[in-house]
């Protein structure tokens, strides 16, 4: 069965052309003059973008007391609908269990419940040798992302500088991409909280300065230099931590992420009487109109949600004393697409190649999926978009899931007219068209199927 996507403006590499896509088998079959077809998707008026990947969720598990509100299910039905055809989300190790066993519980989550395909990072917490055998088998077997945190002690989450550079220095040669939440230890345990007014929203800002960002940032970027190891710093906010990520991408394999809240949103939200409704880590910040302009210079290579909700009787679940009793977190994966195009909006065009690049290409090569997702040549998944960017205008949502919208007020003319995974229409015109029926596939071997250490 061969499907032609005819009349569109396609994003191939840095420029758009007025060709046609033929899909055949799940694939990308030809781009240019394709020849007759059994269907044809008319693109008039539209984008042909790859599908997008979203390089950095939480979904369907716990964090901290509080469990998630967006499952597998949810979350993927949200993000495929925004034009998102794969979900990439976490694994973290939990007490008493090893990695693999967490990795299970994760795929039998979300086999048969994905309507995107599903890409899982992975946080290991603990490394005995027979652990450190396991990652390696891990790795080796394309669970290639590993997330690491300067910060979260109490959680059990927390990786030393010095630990870090040993992982950077075993883990590395092996193919392994260390993402890092960068915010230092130290400095946040030094700042003295009886010292803020901690029924305020503000005060998380206080709580975790720029400072703690920065600084890790600085270090952690110098261990990767150092070990030549392939870093990922994730949902950067500050714009000096932004600039040294720059400077270090100049000789060494260093990439980073922001998100839509640190794009659009300051630390005003957190001045109101709601305010701990946007409470997400790293903290809400000033000085928007400087960090957008990096983000339109390129200083981001990508931009990813963190998609983190909770229900709203979870947020509100303090006793209006202490906003560190608060989970932090906010959704975005409906977001996504819309505050992206923000960006270069004034620009239709480059905003189109602003998501081709930003929300495809470099996270499928980052995800170590460049050979199968990310563009549209021939042989790669025929995961597409079809983007009106002239569609009615109508609110940003999040998620479709209770939680509170960080984006009151936001809106949006992006219409997702048509929306393939590996070849077949998942959505039309804005619609799931088979919502009893998902067809997003794990993207990594079953790791019950791998060697054992």
């Amino acid at each position: 069965m061969k499907t032609a996507i005819r009349n569109g403006r396609v994003a191939q590499g840095e420029s758009l052309h007025d060709v046609d896509v033929l899909v055949e088998d799940g694939k990308i079959a030809r781009v240019g003059d394709v020849g007759p077809a059994d269907n044809e998707i008319d693109a008039s008026g539209c984008y042909v973008l790859p599908g997008f990947l979203d390089f950095h969720t939480h979904v369907d598990d716990h964090i901290g007391r509080f469990y998630l509100a967006d499952s597998y299910e949810t979350g993927t039905r949200e993000a495929i609908l925004n034009g998102i055809t794969t979900l990439c989300t976490f694994v973290t190790q939990a007490p008493g269990q090893t990695l693999r066993q967490a990795m299970g519980v994760a795929r039998a989550k979300a086999v048969g419940r994905s309507h995107a395909d599903v890409l899982w990072h992975l946080t290991p917490t603990t490394f005995e040798p027979s652990d450190q055998r396991s990652l390696e088998l891990l790795v080796e077997a394309g669970y290639r992302t590993l997330k690491f945190y300067t910060t979260y002690r109490p959680a059990g989450l927390y990786t030393s500088y010095e630990w870090l550079g040993e992982l950077f220095q075993r883990f590395g040669p092996a193919g392994a991409v260390f993402m890092v939440h960068c915010e230092d230890d130290g400095i946040i345990a030094g700042v003295d909280g009886a010292a803020l007014d901690l029924t305020r929203g503000t005060a998380h800002t206080r709580l975790r300065p720029e400072e703690a960002e920065v600084t890790a940032i600085r270090k952690v970027v110098a261990l990767a230099l150092e070990k030549k190891a392939a870093l990922h710093v994730v949902h950067v906010s500050t714009v000096e931590g932004a600039r040294l990520i720059v400077e270090g991408r100049k000789t060494g394999d260093i990439t980073c992420e922001t998100c839509p809240q640190y794009l659009i949103l300051d630390d005003s939200w957190l001045a109101r009487q709601d305010g701990h409704h946007w409470l997400c880590s790293p903290p809400l910040r000033g000085d928007r109109d400087t960090f957008r302009g990096l983000a339109r210079e390129g200083a981001f290579d990508l931009m990813a949600t963190d998609h983190c909700a909770f229900r709203p009787e979870d947020k509100d679940a303090w006793n209006g004393q202490d906003v560190r009793q608060v989970p932090n977190g906010l959704p975005g994966l409906g977001a996504l697409p819309h505050v992206t195009w923000k960006i270069w909006e004034d620009d239709p065009d480059r905003a189109a190649l602003g998501l081709a690049t930003h929300l495809s290409a470099l996270p499928a090569r980052r995800a170590g999926l460049g050979d199968r997702k990310g563009a549209i040549r021939p042989g790669l998944d025929a995961d597409l978009v079809v983007l009106d960017a002239q569609g009615p205008q109508r609110p940003l949502r999040s998620t479709g899931v209770p939680t509170f919208e960080p984006f009151p007020g936001f809106t949006t003319h992006l219409q997702f007219r048509t929306v393939l995974l590996r070849g077949v229409p998942r959505v039309q015109d804005g619609r799931l068209l088979e919502p009893d029926r998902p067809t997003g596939v794990p993207l990594q071997p079953d790791p019950e199927t791998l060697p054992s250490t």
